[in-house]
């Protein structure tokens, strides 16, 4: 496999991650606009306007709709802005202090130096998740100076020492790509379309219990 290949194959996937991010928030705001229209189309129509297209409801429904993403995004970013640390810590992880590590542990803590000496760039914190049992890993961080990369309890039990030089290889080169920051970024937008879902969730259940009452009495 070519290396450069694959990197440039990885860059068109995170472009197309990208845009469908912003298809979801364009598709939120136009079934928010269809929900407004149901909900106050009566309304509407007693002022004199008619029809689906409503602009002044379209306008109304988008400012409220990026409202609630925006704010909930700079919540979130505002949490992850202390970079991997943070990150990893929100995780469950454990840094590795290299006095105090186990045998695997310091494994693990010269594996980790030695790529960061072969590629260059500083070395990361290391954090493990103690209560994680499958193989895994993530490389978290704004940048290489705050990045960190975390292995879980399986990875570091379960796999031999070119197996883990592999597994670190490879988050060593999201730190190099840069593709920490844009994750770090589309996490938070993805938190704030997941508050406008469990907005309108509840919305939705309040109306529900309202026509509950209403049958009732």
């Amino acid at each position: 496999m070519n290396f450069f290949e694959a990197q440039e194959r990885a860059r068109k996937r995170t472009g197309r991650l990208v845009l469908l991010f912003c298809v979801a928030v364009l598709g939120t705001i136009l079934a928010c606009y269809g929900a407004a229209v149901v909900l106050f189309g009566g309304a509407m129509e007693q002022e004199g306007v008619t029809g689906f297209w409503q602009p002044g409801l379209f306008a109304g429904t988008s400012a409220t709709i990026l409202g609630i993403v925006g704010l909930a995004t700079l919540y979130k970013w505002s949490e992850l802005r202390g970079g991997g640390p943070t990150v990893a810590e929100m995780m469950g992880g454990r840094k590795v202090a290299a006095g105090r590590a186990s045998t695997a542990e310091r494994r693990l803590l010269n594996v980790v130096e030695e790529m960061a000496i072969a590629s260059g760039v500083p070395v990361p914190g290391v954090y493990i998740l103690d209560e994680e049992e499958g193989i895994n890993a993530f490389a978290a961080g704004l940048g290489s100076e705050d990045a960190v990369i975390a292995v879980t309890r399986g990875t570091l039990d379960r796999l031999t020492r070119d197996e883990l030089q592999g597994v670190v290889a490879h988050e060593f080169s999201h730190i190099l790509n840069g593709d920490m920051r844009l994750n770090l970024r589309l996490t938070a937008v993805l938190f704030g379309i997941l508050v406008l879902g469990l907005l309108g969730q509840g919305m939705l259940r309040l109306l529900g219990q309202g026509r509950i009452r209403s049958g009732g009495k």
